[in-house]
C-alpha cells in the first residue's frame, strides 16, 4: 500500500537545518533506516518550497498500520507539527473502488429522502 505522507517541520527544526544545512542529507539514510523497520520502502521524496509542507514522501508500506505507526513516531518527537497520510491506489484499485461505490449507489439514499426500508 502506498501512502503519501505531506508534513511540516516545527520551528525547532527549520532553525537546525538552517543553521547546518548539510545535515539535511544526513537524514536521507536514516529516513530510508526508519521506514525500513515498519517493514515500509521510500518510493520517491521531495522537499517542498511551500510554507504549509515542508516535505512529501512516498511510501510502500505493508499495511496502513505500518503507515499510522510510521506517523504516530514522528508526531511524538516533537519534531513535525502537522501533516497528511494519504492513501494513494492505481487506475485498477480505483476502478475497483468505483465499481463498488456504482453497487452501493443503487441502494443508499441521503437522509432527506426516504428509501422505504425504515424500521
Amino acid at each position: 500500500m502506498q501512502f503519501m505522507i505531506l508534513a511540516r517541520y516545527s520551528q525547532e527544526v527549520v532553525k537546525g537545518i538552517i543553521l547546518d544545512p548539510a545535515g539535511i542529507a544526513v537524514r536521507d539514510q536514516h529516513a530510508f533506516k526508519f521506514y525500513s523497520a515498519l517493514g515500509g520502502k521510500i518510493v520517491n521524496y521531495w522537499f517542498t518550497k511551500d510554507i504549509e509542507y515542508n516535505f512529501a514522501i512516498v511510501v510502500d508500506f505493508p499495511d496502513a498500520e505500518a503507515a499510522h505507526a510510521a506517523v504516530l513516531t514522528g508526531y511524538s518527537t516533537g519534531a513535525f507539527l502537522e501533516g497528511k497520510l494519504i492513501p494513494l491506489c492505481t487506475t485498477e484499485e480505483l476502478v475497483g473502488t468505483l465499481t463498488r461505490a456504482q453497487e452501493a449507489a443503487a441502494i443508499f439514499y441521503p437522509p432527506t429522502e426516504t428509501g422505504g426500508d425504515e424500521a
